[in-house]
């Protein structure tokens, strides 16, 4: 081997520090803008409501289905809306912890 082809090889450290700049350059080119848009009401009203109504949907075909399986009706279905208005208050209580944390920077 020659050294030609050693070095060509065996590239030195501002080589390898000047491609990372060059990648990190690129990638700034490409990389999204963040989302910095105000929310609306109304959207912030539409992701409140479905995942509220998300919950006691879910809950309510658990609580159906589980009338179905076993023949407790209505008992099933009654209980199962009320975990599904349980869960859909906590989901609701989350994204709006999530919102009011994204809201304030962090």
């Amino acid at each position: 081997m020659s050294r030609e082809n050693k070095s060509q090889r065996d590239p030195s450290k501002a080589d390898l520090d000047d491609l990372q700049q060059r990648i990190d350059a690129r990638r700034e080119k490409y990389k999204p803008a963040p989302d910095t848009a105000p929310r609306s009401a109304w959207s912030l009203g539409m992701r409140y409501g479905s995942e509220f109504f998300g919950g006691v949907l879910v809950g309510a075909v658990l609580g159906f289905g589980l009338d179905y399986i076993a023949g407790w009706s209505p008992w099933g279905l009654i209980a199962g809306t009320m975990f599904g208005f349980a869960a859909g208050t906590l989901n609701v209580v989350r994204a709006a912890k999530d919102i009011s944390s994204e809201s304030n920077g962090g």
